[in-house]
């Protein structure tokens, strides 16, 4: 009776010692690209460049590989050669120095968003790595109305919406919101002081502490016409609520259709107001009522 009791374990040990055997014989990478930031000496993992650009920028990269260096920028927002490598250098083995030129955003509109990619690799292990290049403000949310059958969003004087709820405001950042306004109306007395509120429900705006912030709308015929109206919100003092939504609403005669297009919300560091204030939307003859 013990004879099949002692095969049985046997042959467990036979198969623990196989699992054990195989797990030994997994190769373990021991290779490694690691990248660093020239100025600060901190491990990168990407590269976020400033409003200001970058003269000379570097980066370090320690590799214990034969590196085939190869790099590649995407332009997937804007065509413009914003991103240039001007040297790669290998200093001494397994260490290179890439040196790299970026042109300014702030002569731009200051919402433009630039992002690209930098890869080195080694092919013959099938081993690389690759950096994220960026500049401008990190957009949160996007509302396009494509949905809509004009591809934008009416309001009249009976009608309001309400964007869906979004969590990624905090008090660590203040957001920039933009968007796209402009009216039409076939009765020329209701032309002039057409008005949009916006409000916001877990947050204020920004120097004023209310929650709802009014732009006067100008008579176009399409978005590209219209004045691009911006504005800073803050949190509440605490952090911004986790069901974030903005509401938009009009006053006028229901004869006057707003037109809204294009609303999105970006964070912005306190660092960053400069670049927004010097923004041609800041201008003092720009209309804008806080109510």
């Amino acid at each position: 009776m013990k004879r099949p009791l002692i095969l049985l374990c046997a042959s467990l040990v036979v198969i623990l010692c196989g699992c054990n055997k195989n797990e030994n014989l997994r190769p373990e990478r021991d290779d490694y690209i690691k990248v660093y930031d020239g100025t600060s000496k901190k491990p990168l993992d990407n590269i976020q460049v400033p409003f200001e650009g970058a003269e000379a920028g570097e980066i370090h990269v320690f590799t214990s590989v034969d590196l085939q260096w190869k790099y590649f920028v995407d332009q997937f927002d804007d065509d413009t050669e914003w991103f240039i490598i001007k040297s790669v250098e290998e200093v001494e083995p397994g260490h290179i120095v890439v040196v790299y030129d970026a042109e300014s955003i702030l002569d731009l509109n200051s919402l433009s968003r630039r992002s690209g990619r930098l890869s080195f690799s080694c092919p013959a292990q099938s081993f690389g790595k690759f950096l994220a290049v960026s500049q401008g403000y990190e957009r949160r949310f996007l509302e396009e109305f494509s949905y809509e059958p004009d591809g934008h969003l009416t309001l009249t004087g009976k009608k309001t919406y309400t964007t869906r709820e979004f969590s990624e405001l905090s008090r660590d950042y203040f957001d920039y919101i933009s968007f796209n306004t402009w009216a039409d109306t076939d009765n020329e007395f209701l032309s002039k002081n057409i008005t949009l509120d916006i409000t916001v429900s877990g947050g204020q705006f920004y120097d004023t502490g209310l929650t709802t912030f009014r732009v006067n709308v100008p008579l176009a015929e399409a978005a590209d016409a219209s004045n691009f109206k911006t504005l800073l919100l803050i949190g509440n003092g605490v952090q911004m609520s986790s069901k974030t939504t903005f509401t938009f609403s009009t006053a006028n005669d229901d004869q006057v259709y707003v037109h809204i297009d294009n609303f999105a919300a970006y964070k912005v560091s306190e660092a960053e107001f400069g670049a927004l204030f010097e923004d041609e939307e800041f201008e003092p003859e720009e209309e804008i009522d806080w109510i």
